[in-house]
């Protein structure tokens, strides 16, 4: 990521400076593509996203990772929708992770508990037809497995999880900037992509009657579908081709 530098005004709308151009922030937006990389990291710290949306506009979108005001749905009171703890990790269970950023394999074994519940029904209420039709592991996996899967993987492409999360937060912050601006209520179609790292990536998301609970029952909720994408490069098929025939 390059860095630019934040230029805000009081009566103007929040804009930022790169390479000697001044850039007006979504929900402003632009008639033609800028020579500016996404995502973007300010000076100041401010992330932005380049979006293009269905009125053929491109729009420099904030997503700055970060903790906001509270993430809270709910039926019977006015919904919240912050950012909430987005910079939030699980110290108490996982001292390990959020010193590093990578699980220690021998804290995962000794686990017992997590969020104060046992393993065991984290476990049992992650398999299919529990909290969820599909769910959050197969019937020969148990959540620490699980963990340990992932903490490979991530390892293995020499990033941490905060590193690979971050991402999604960026996905996930330029829906709450949709909400916030009245722009998708059901149907997602405003934005028709965004582009990461030289990448053109499109963006389904739509919303549901109810909520998935969290299998760590850590008032953690899911009240959205969504699915992100990205057309595979010629080089991309004949890898995936070739490794999994």
């Amino acid at each position: 990521m390059n860095a630019g530098s934040l230029d805000a005004q009081e009566t103007e709308p929040l804009q930022i400076s790169y390479n000697q151009h001044t850039f007006n922030l979504y929900p402003r937006t632009l008639d033609k593509l800028p020579e500016i990389p996404s995502p973007l990291t300010t000076k100041d710290g401010i992330e932005i996203l380049l979006a293009f949306t269905r009125h053929n506009q491109y729009a420099l979108i904030p997503v700055t990772v970060e903790n906001g005001a509270p993430l809270h749905y709910s039926k019977r009171i006015k919904s919240v929708m912050g950012k909430d703890q987005q910079l939030h990790v699980d110290s108490g269970d996982f001292p390990t992770l959020a010193r590093t950023g990578l699980h220690a394999v021998a804290e995962l074994d000794e686990k017992e508990m997590i969020t104060g519940f046992p393993v065991s029904l984290i476990t049992y209420i992650g398999r299919p037809n529990r909290f969820s039709g599909a769910g959050f592991m197969a019937d020969d996996e148990d959540v620490i497995s699980v963990l340990k899967g992932d903490n490979r993987l991530v390892e293995k492409m020499g990033l941490t999880h905060p590193q690979m999360a971050r991402p999604l937060f960026h996905v996930w912050n330029v829906i709450l900037k949709e909400i916030e601006l009245g722009n998708w209520t059901r149907d997602w179609d405003n934005i028709q992509h965004f582009f990461y790292n030289g990448r053109k990536v499109m963006l389904k998301a739509h919303g549901a009657k109810g909520w998935q609970i969290s299998i760590f029952q850590d008032e953690i909720q899911g009240s959205f579908d969504i699915d992100v994408y990205s057309v595979l490069s010629p080089e991309e098929k004949s890898f995936l081709e070739n490794r999994y025939p």
